[in-house]
């Protein structure tokens, strides 16, 4: 059971082959609930530029261009297999040139400083090998006043983060990596973050 375990523990963080590309299907369905959740937590903006951090299947991608069809959003992603998933769902959108995918790490984000007015992190900040790092480079890529939204189901960050069970901890956190005016909000089941950048 434990290997069984350990096997979707990795696919989570890292879709690879054939069941890297069936997870994907499936989480892609399973994420919807959480995807829209996340999104309406605050008002998207208009003829904007949109960061998506860990885009899997490319669901939050299409729920982002449905709700700022003005707006331009990039994705990031290290896994091939949530790439290609992903870069065929989203195909008329990328060669309208709307969204733009790349194979990235969050912890090494190829952007400037200070280029995007909003960044998107659903069920992913859980399997960062370095989430300070991460957060951090949130920060840097963030133009003043952008906004950080981070969210997850709260078991999944019981199971892979417990030291950041309790909110506030990781309110600590985000404030000691560049955000403040920091709002949790929650639901039984979800919680997220909305994060706004610290003014230099």
């Amino acid at each position: 059971m434990s290997t069984i375990i350990n096997y979707l523990i990795e696919q989570s963080k890292s879709p690879a082959g054939l069941g890297g590309r069936i997870l994907t299907k499936i989480w892609s369905t399973y994420f919807q609930k959480l995807s829209l959740w996340t999104l309406n937590l605050t008002t998207i903006p208009q003829s904007a530029r949109i960061l998506d951090i860990g885009f899997g299947g490319g669901i939050n991608i299409q729920n982002l261009t449905s709700m700022t069809e003005k707006s331009t959003i990039h994705g990031i992603d290290i896994s091939r297999e949530a790439y290609k998933q992903a870069s065929k769902v989203n195909r008329q959108l990328i060669q309208k040139g709307q969204v733009h995918l790349s194979l990235a790490d969050v912890t090494r984000l190829p952007f400037p400083d200070q280029c995007f007015d909003l960044i998107v992190a659903t069920q992913t900040h859980i399997y960062w090998d370095e989430l300070a790092k991460g957060l951090a480079e949130c920060a840097r890529v963030l133009r003043k006043e952008g906004k950080l939204l981070i969210s997850s189901e709260k078991d999944k960050i019981n199971y892979h983060l417990p030291a950041y069970s309790d909110p506030n901890d990781f309110v600590a956190l985000l404030n000691q990596q560049g955000f403040t005016k920091i709002t949790i909000k929650d639901t039984p089941s979800y919680i997220g973050f909305i994060c706004q950048k610290k003014q230099s």
